[in-house]
């Protein structure tokens, strides 16, 4: 398999080494966790003087693996390492102008069984089930940091709780940029697209359905849909918490509640946060939020949080 291109002279966060300099340089403590592009590690960089982490440091490593005992896994391990380069690509391109709720980019690295991508370590994932009054600020943090991707031609695709995590200073960060796409902007085709990758609970209504869509819009819906699910442990429009999808047609049912935008059972939030979710979780895409709207609406004007709304009932789940 080809290597990925070789970096400028200049770069000096992109290394090519053995497998044998990378078992010098870092200690694999544990997996941490996986996905279909490969897998996380929680490491600590070994001293050896010519690393910028001190040795009692942990860092999070994301790894695909180059070498398959089976050649039929040629074209899946190209796919992955191509994937991997082009999330370091995105992330890489915001190292100058950081935004505190997007995973900064340490490294690039390359050896002849795995590429991989080292940035900090946070350990824990955004916890659901919070009070509005104590996740009205990390909605804020991640609302910005989307307006902040869109505005620069990147999309996530791949917004959910489960790519979220929060730091020692709570902060919440967007992680796995495996499915982001960077645009540009002066393209007269700059975000759109037909195709419906994502996670399934997650996805707009146009691309769940690979409908052509902008793509800025599904993730304001995933990122309203991801904002519901913080606050009450399940999406808008699951029957219930941990409702499983073991079928498509599973997903066509639950892809169909989306349609109607109704949202199920019960929730309980500010007059003005739900407001500003129905806008963000609108199924007509004509007429969603972009995030530059979501984050000028009235709500995030209110010092205090106003009474909740009653809690919803609905029984409708088809």
């Amino acid at each position: 398999m080809l290597p990925p291109p070789p970096p400028p002279r200049e770069a000096t966060d992109i290394f090519y080494i053995t497998d044998q300099v990378l078992a010098d340089r870092l200690q694999f403590i544990e997996e941490i966790g996986q996905g279909n592009w490969g897998s996380v590690w929680l490491c600590r960089p070994k001293p050896d003087g010519s690393n910028s982490h001190a040795p009692t440091s942990k860092i999070a490593v994301k790894l695909v693996h180059r070498r398959q005992a089976s050649q039929s896994f040629k074209k899946t391990t190209a796919a992955r390492v191509k994937s991997l380069w082009n999330e370091m690509k995105i992330v890489r391109s915001l190292r100058e102008e950081p935004h505190r709720s997007i995973i900064p980019f340490d490294s690039f690295i390359i050896t002849p069984s795995y590429a991989l991508i080292t940035m900090p370590y946070h350990p824990h994932l955004i916890p659901v089930e919070v009070p509005e009054q104590y996740s009205r600020e990390w909605f804020r943090s991640l609302l910005s940091g989307v307006e902040f991707l869109h505005e620069r031609g990147i999309v996530h695709n791949d917004i959910k709780p489960a790519n979220i995590l929060l730091s020692y200073q709570n902060v919440p960060i967007f992680i796995d940029f495996g499915f982001a796409e960077q645009y540009n902007l002066k393209s007269t085709y700059a975000f759109h697209s037909n195709l419906s990758y994502g996670t399934p609970e997650y996805l707009s209504p146009e691309r769940a359905r690979g409908l052509p869509h902008d793509t800025r819009k599904s993730d304001v819906w995933s990122l309203g849909v991801a904002f519901f699910e913080i606050l009450h442990g399940r999406t808008p429009f699951e029957a219930c918490a941990g409702e499983e999808f073991c079928s498509h047609a599973d997903l066509e049912r639950y892809w169909n509640r989306t349609l109607k935008g109704k949202w199920l059972g019960s929730w309980k939030m500010s007059k003005g946060l739900e407001r500003l979710l129905r806008r963000m979780i609108q199924p007509n895409a004509d007429l969603r939020c972009t995030a530059s709207h979501a984050m000028s609406d009235s709500y995030w004007a209110q010092k205090e949080i106003q009474s909740p709304a009653h809690a919803q009932h609905s029984m409708s789940f088809f």
